[in-house]
């Protein structure tokens, strides 16, 4: 997968042009207005903090749990900071497709066989997305339920 391996390079060593674009639009969509008053400097570390551990959860068979593991701490990190769990979602969906826009814009692919790998690729981008969003919900209901049972334990009933 020679393809594979030479986009995650590219997804990394661009991840400031593709954070920029992000963050260009995460703070104008009205689907993730939590964003609109984050600092462009937080929100492009951000962005270019997941492409640049792209490959790192990509290139390598490592095991869910450090990716489960990660993404946990950021749901529960946008929880505390008061961020509605369907714009973490929508900002996640739109760098995986800024990530995508970039490498189809930029022209990294020419061959069939390039644009086979490159889709065995984006098949791994997604599922590793639908994973990130999965954990990051995940750790949203968590804290949503020790909210609830904290609040139980207050409040006994009679």
């Amino acid at each position: 997968m020679i393809v594979a391996s030479k986009l995650i390079k590219v997804i990394e060593k661009n991840s400031d042009v593709i954070a920029d674009k992000w963050v260009d639009e995460v703070t104008t969509s009205p689907y993730t207005r939590s964003y609109w008053n984050v600092s462009r400097e937080e929100l492009h570390e951000r962005a270019t903090s997941i492409c640049d551990r792209i490959g790192y959860f990509l290139g390598r068979r490592l095991p869910k749990e450090r990716l489960a593991s990660f993404y946990r701490r950021v749901g529960e990190s946008r929880k505390a900071q008061g961020y509605e769990v369907e714009e973490v979602v929508m900002a996640l969906l739109l760098l995986k497709r800024h990530i995508w826009l970039f490498v189809l814009q930029e022209g990294f692919l020419s061959a069939n066989l390039e644009l086979y790998q490159a889709l065995e690729l984006n098949n791994r981008v997604v599922l590793y997305f639908d994973r990130a969003i999965y954990f990051v919900t995940q750790a949203y209901s968590r804290e949503e339920e020790a909210t609830a049972k904290s609040g139980s334990d207050a409040h006994p009933s009679q």
